[in-house]
């Protein structure tokens, strides 16, 4: 295969028709299906999920699928390497009749298979063995997970074909060097490690490393490394770049690494991926982004939560969702689960804060010594594929364990420790229900952040919110809290989405009187799909506790969550002489905080017919400008818009002028 010499990489998604069916019995390997296909298979496409079927939606178990292919004549040197962005949850993989591999009670995280030994010019047959049943040596263990246990190959399945010297992966790092006081330019400095697939052949031989930079197509940078193969581990020589643009997540500005690795005069393999320029810390009591302050608003989205789709959603999906998330005013965000590389590369682009979690929940509430390699196992699958998205602030060990035992506290430092190994420019917390009752022993103090699920008035009972807050402040005075989570679970509590609103506002009321919380995640923007839910039966249960339905049809909660997550307010004065109207645009300074630029303003007509803008001039917190615009002779019915920079609107208002 001419192109794999020539060009490194050659990939092909596999996404249909694959073969599929359940195995309740469990006796498909005693049939020979691994060996000789599937007996009368349906007929899917992958992404795949049962659970989402009539006729499978309750089934918990094993189940098959099957894809056919063919392998051109490949050269003798060439690899071939199956790519699994996920499988929930354990996988065995027979590729013509061979055992190639397998991905044990890992469910969320991507794995990587090599098939060369076992494929052949002509047709060839994989067969894939799932096993979504509940599981005590998994992660999440046995039934203590509340989200959706879809099983199936629900994520993006790849073929690569590479030369002899393959890459496994490829890790950055990024830090903006920002400049000494009288000077404006930034600059920046990347760094990365390159890890080789182990080699076929031990004899040695000499490879090069071609290694470029681009932003917005125009490479910035390029330079070369050679090394003696076989070898692991590649440090890439130090990148510089003078005058950068910052990720930010009103500016996403991203840029572009590839390697090719060169032997025998023809390339072998290549990577190439994004990556942005910023820096998020915690800085004693606040979060800093790119060195300003801020104080941020978000909200959480459960995936896997249409009815008809499941955890099998479609790109298309994903990104409607994540519209719905931005246009909520979201810049911060969490996921109990490791999510897709999709995902997270549209948050790099459209601008969200993540912080990407293990699905470690509630069991075993003090983690020993048999969840320990797990929760390691995961976080590397976790780290090494996604450490080069600027989305990711934080890394996640866990949620609602038991935050005041002196075990999980231990677990806890004992993650972090091993986190920064593999990453020391993110932070790492411990996301805790607890740290109300004992602030200054609880396992969130460990993390970076205090993470803190506030559920007063509800699942955590009454108790006095001034008196709670000023407990975590005195315990932990020199660390941002963020509200990782706080919102109404129906129908466990009454009231419907009038309480959801007015219980919205109660408790921003309490957050923004408090400068020491540096965020707020709301839970949650949908209602979501969970095994463990209250509401509805099959596919269809799950918990009411979001902002929009399982479909996606927005309550009145979803308008008011993105009204006080406005980073602006609009205020609208009289017309002047000449028909023109002021507008004044304020930049808001409790929660959420945070300096604008590159914003707009656009009057238009309720049919469209008549439009203005005006830019906004650049406010930090506090800051406002009026803005005249003309307005048309007659009054009438207008709508007034802000807008982001990336296009997201962050409010509109109504008015008659």
């Amino acid at each position: 295969m001419d192109d794999v010499e020539q060009w490194g990489r050659t990939t092909l998604q596999l996404d249909q028709p694959w073969g599929f069916r359940t195995d309740p019995e469990a006796e498909g390997l005693l049939m020979g299906w691994a060996a000789n296909g599937l007996p009368e298979p349906k007929t899917v496409s992958v992404p795949h999920t049962w659970n989402v079927d009539s006729e499978t939606e309750n089934y918990r178990g094993l189940s098959w699928y099957e894809y056919r292919f063919q392998i051109p004549e490949l050269p003798e040197s060439g690899r071939v390497w199956l790519d699994f962005e996920a499988v929930y949850r354990d996988a065995v993989i027979w590729v013509n009749g061979e055992p190639a591999g397998s991905h044990l009670n890992s469910g969320y995280t991507a794995f990587r298979l090599e098939i060369s030994q076992y494929t052949k010019s002509g047709d060839n047959l994989l067969v894939v063995s799932v096993d979504n049943s509940n599981s005590a040596a998994a992660l999440p263990k046995d039934n203590s997970f509340d989200w959706a246990d879809d099983g199936g190959i629900f994520r993006e399945v790849t073929m690569i074909y590479s030369g002899e010297v393959a890459i496994e992966s490829l890790s950055i790092q990024t830090a903006p060097l920002f400049p000494e006081q009288g000077q404006s330019e930034v600059s920046g400095k990347v760094s990365g490690v390159l890890k080789l697939q182990p080699a076929v052949q031990t004899a040695e031989q000499e490879i090069h490393l071609e290694i470029l930079v681009r932003r917005k197509g125009k490479t910035v940078w390029a330079g070369t490394r050679k090394a003696n193969y076989p070898c692991f581990d590649l440090p890439l020589p130090e990148i510089r770049l003078t005058n950068i643009d910052l990720w930010h997540f009103d500016h996403p500005h991203l840029y572009e690494l590839s390697v090719r690795v060169i032997a025998n005069g023809q390339v072998q393999d290549e990577v190439v991926k994004s990556f942005g320029f910023r820096e998020f810390t915690a800085a004693g009591s606040r979060f800093l982004l790119n060195r300003e302050p801020v104080r941020l608003t978000g909200v959480e989205w459960m995936p896997g939560s249409h009815p008809h789709k499941g955890m099998a959603e479609s790109e298309e999906d994903i990104k409607r969702l994540l519209q719905q998330l931005k246009q909520a005013n979201c810049v911060l965000t969490r996921f109990h689960w490791q999510q897709s590389e999709r995902l997270l590369t549209w948050c790099d682009r459209y601008g969200i804060l993540v912080q990407e979690e293990v699905p470690l929940w509630q069991q075993p509430a003090e983690p020993g010594n048999a969840t320990i390699p797990l929760v390691r196992q995961q976080l590397r699958e976790m780290i090494s594929r996604h450490n080069h998205h600027p989305s990711v602030i934080a890394w996640g060990v866990g949620n609602e364990l038991d935050g005041q035992s002196p075990q999980t506290v231990q677990f806890v430092r004992e993650m972090k420790d091993f986190i920064k190994q593999l990453d020391a420019s993110r932070m790492v917390n411990y996301v805790s229900n607890t740290v109300h009752f004992d602030p200054s022993a609880d396992a969130t103090g460990v993390g970076d952040v205090i993470m803190w699920n506030d559920y007063i008035g509800t699942w955590h009972g009454e108790h006095d919110m001034d008196e709670t807050v000023n407990r975590l402040i005195e315990a932990h005075p020199d660390k941002p809290i963020v509200v990782s989570e706080f919102g109404l679970c129906e129908p466990v509590y009454t009231g419907g989405d009038v309480r959801r609103q007015a219980q919205m506002l109660e408790k921003m009321s309490y957050y923004r009187n408090y400068p020491n919380i540096a965020g707020m995640i709301y839970f949650n923007l949908n209602d979501y799909r969970t095994q463990m839910g209250e509401e509805g039966e099959g596919r269809l249960r799950q918990r009411v506790h979001g902002v929009t339905d399982i479909y996606g049809m927005e309550k009145q909660s979803y308008r008011l969550l993105r009204e006080v997550s406005s980073p602006v307010t609009l205020d609208i004065f009289p017309r002047e002489s000449g028909n023109r109207v002021v507008f004044r645009v304020t930049c808001r300074n409790h929660l959420p905080s945070y300096s604008i630029s590159g914003y707009r303003l656009h009057l238009g007509s309720s049919g469209g017919e008549w439009e203005q803008y005006a830019d906004i001039p650049t406010l930090a917190p506090g800051e406002y400008a009026d803005i005249s615009l003309p307005a048309q002779g007659t009054p009438q019915k207008m709508k007034a818009t802000v807008y982001r920079p990336t296009g997201f609107d962050v409010l509109e208002q109504w008015i008659e002028i």
